[in-house]
């Protein structure tokens, strides 16, 4: 008797006739992410630094905060269709669009030479992570270690108390919100270059606070890296 796999695989065509992929842009069908959504992205150019705040063109990233300073990079501005893309990734644990997402990452991370030894998701908190089932940024993050043939650590990082959304919220109450939220594991992240994934970098509060917890346990360098940028 065929296993339940072999059954999904003979009936995916059929499944796709009755009930169509949908693009997470703009809903085209048969297809998860489109290429007319795709052209629409605006590509982000420039780099943050975590620990300043400042916003760097790409060519000059580290010139003024130093090569070991934090910095953030994205793939394009957070805007339709890329928002709707995200969101729909952040209540659907969608591993075909993750897997799209991440190959832009994994351009982003080529283009401008980035370089790091294993790949941390930032980690949602306990209660969410019930509440959802699961934590896209890991779903991202292990879509891009295998493009990017780096371990992925889901483990390396946790929060240590519940936070609030961060939804809504003014910029400084941001910061405030997640800071000393996360702890990281020494005995995972001592002396490597660590890849920091997120879905969206807003304010950089929680790419920052989280990469503050791997430099405190030990990591040589934290690089983050985002699909959207607000």
């Amino acid at each position: 008797m065929p296993s339940p796999a072999a059954w999904r695989v003979s009936l995916e065509p059929f499944l796709e006739i009755l009930f169509p992929t949908r693009c997470a842009g703009c809903s085209s069908a048969h297809v998860v992410w489109c290429g007319a959504c795709r052209s629409r992205l605006l590509p982000v150019n420039s780099t943050v630094c975590l620990a300043c705040r400042r916003v760097y063109p790409a060519e000059a990233a580290g010139d003024r905060c130093g090569p070991a300073a934090p910095h953030a990079w994205a793939v394009a501005v957070y805007r339709p269709p890329l928002d709707r893309a995200i969101k729909h990734l952040k209540y659907r644990p969608d591993a075909r669009l993750a897997l799209a997402l991440a190959g832009s990452m994994a351009d982003v991370y080529h283009r401008h030479r980035l370089s790091a030894s294993c790949l941390v998701p930032v980690p949602l908190s306990r209660r969410r992570q019930r509440q959802r089932g699961y934590n896209q940024a890991e779903l991202l993050g292990r879509a891009l270690a295998g493009l990017l043939g780096l371990p992925s650590l889901p483990s390396a990082a946790v929060r240590i108390r519940e936070t609030g959304s961060q939804v809504g919220l003014e910029a400084g109450d941001r910061w405030a919100n997640v800071d000393g939220a996360f702890a990281a594991d020494p005995s995972l992240v001592r002396d490597e270059t660590v890849l920091l994934i997120d879905d969206v970098h807003t304010t950089g509060a929680t790419l920052a606070a989280c990469s503050q917890a791997l430099a405190q346990a030990g990591a040589r360098r934290v690089v983050g890296l985002t699909v959207g940028r607000a």
